[in-house]
């Protein structure tokens, strides 16, 4: 058995990202004409950078108690913008050598001494900030609003145009701005939605640090309720008080269980399940044959669901939507275009069996503040009669 099983990761990721910076540091300088004093001078400020990262990250992990002191929110925003510096330098360099292997086999144009220049060098150094810049001016203008219709063959008549506004990873912490989440409050009550659900990743600090955006929240509106389930950010600071904290504002915390509306002559079912994070901390899971034991057969069911991956069990429920989160859809670039690899169901509408599942990208962000490649998704699905 390990004895310091913290201590072997913190060796690992160290060990890691140390390889990242010897393979980074080498192919930005091995063949440029730069002077020996340039030469050092860049990789001293790589070194820099590398060594914040890993500062940040042991600082992260040690981060488990209740602490507001304002320097090391600061400090972990200038670290995280850090972090997004090097993504972008990384996958540049990669690209680059991508492309000069396909020269050396005759496949591309760009010859050698032109991708590997002094110029191309300091492009490539130039470059991740254009895209920080960039990606942060589209956090800044906030969630785009996008209506997304849905149709179902059985929809009964008086759900016909029900209007459920999908929110989901808007990672309420110090890197969020409170300004940001004002605005959501007024995108969403302009909408004047049926239904307003979260699907998890909504809170992604101590509830105690964020006391104002939560009475911001307080004030969002629906017809006939606003209804949560956590996400796997929220069991890691605290989920007990986390999930008090949306009860006290009045959401409706379903956690494997189904709340059923009765809208005319037709009932809604609105179910939700935990995200499976919460087995580590020995919290209440998925149980799926709990919520099945609560689903009524002529109802219409709605189920939400963090982690998009859990909808081939799902649908074996009945159920007819599910809406998840989660994915972000990859945020950032190269991540927007790699998620496929990782996330089956990585962004937009998925039909499973008779199930349609909805995948918003993310209303907020996490980590560095910026998106490129993907947008702050604030989601109205539109229920109609096939």
């Amino acid at each position: 058995m390990l004895k310091n099983p913290m201590g072997i990761f913190r060796t690992v990721i160290s060990t890691f990202v140390l390889v990242i910076f010897v393979y980074v540091s080498h192919q930005l300088t091995r063949f440029t004409n730069f002077s020996w004093q340039s030469t050092t001078l860049l990789v001293s400020f790589l070194a820099f950078l590398f060594a914040l990262v890993i500062g940040s990250f042991m600082l992260l992990l040690r981060e488990r108690r209740l602490d507001h002191n304002p320097w090391r929110d600061r400090f972990m925003n200038g670290a995280l913008t850090v972090m997004a510096y090097i993504n972008f330098l990384i996958s540049l360099v990669i690209l680059r050598d991508v492309f000069a292997f396909l020269d050396k086999i005759s496949i591309a144009t760009l010859s050698l001494e032109t991708l590997y220049s002094s110029q191309a060098t300091t492009t490539l150094m130039g470059l991740p900030v254009l895209f920080i810049l960039v990606g942060h001016l589209i956090v800044r203008k906030g969630a785009f609003n996008k209506t997304v219709p849905l149709r179902f063959t059985h929809l009964p008549a008086d759900l016909e145009n029900l209007r459920i506004v999908h929110i989901t990873d808007l990672h309420i912490s110090p890197s969020l701005p409170v300004r940001l989440v004002k605005k959501l409050v007024s995108q969403v009550n302009k909408l004047k939605p049926d239904l307003i659900v979260f699907t998890g990743d909504i809170l992604d600090s101590f509830v105690e640090k964020h006391t104002e955006e939560f009475q911001i929240l307080k004030g969002l509106h629906a017809k006939h309720g606003i209804y949560y389930v956590p996400g796997n950010h929220e069991y890691y600071w605290n989920a007990t008080k986390s999930l008090q904290a949306f009860r006290d504002i009045g959401f409706q915390v379903l956690i494997n269980k189904a709340e059923s509306l009765r809208l005319g002559s037709a009932e809604l079912q609105m179910i939700g399940i935990p995200d499976p994070a919460a087995n580590h901390f020995k919290e209440e899971g998925p149980d799926l044959v709990k919520v099945q034991s609560q689903l009524k057969p002529d109802s219409f069911k709605v189920l939400l669901s963090h982690q998009p991956a859990l909808a081939k069990h799902i649908e074996k429920l009945g159920v007819d939507l599910q809406l998840s989160g989660h994915t972000h859809g990859g945020q950032f670039f190269p991540w927007n275009l790699l998620i496929v690899f990782f996330q089956r169901y990585n962004k937009g509408l998925y039909r499973i069996g008779d199930m349609q599942l909805y995948v918003n990208q993310g209303t907020g962000y996490w980590g560095p503040q910026l998106r490129l490649g993907t947008y702050c998704e604030l989601t109205e699905i539109i229920l109609r009669k096939e």
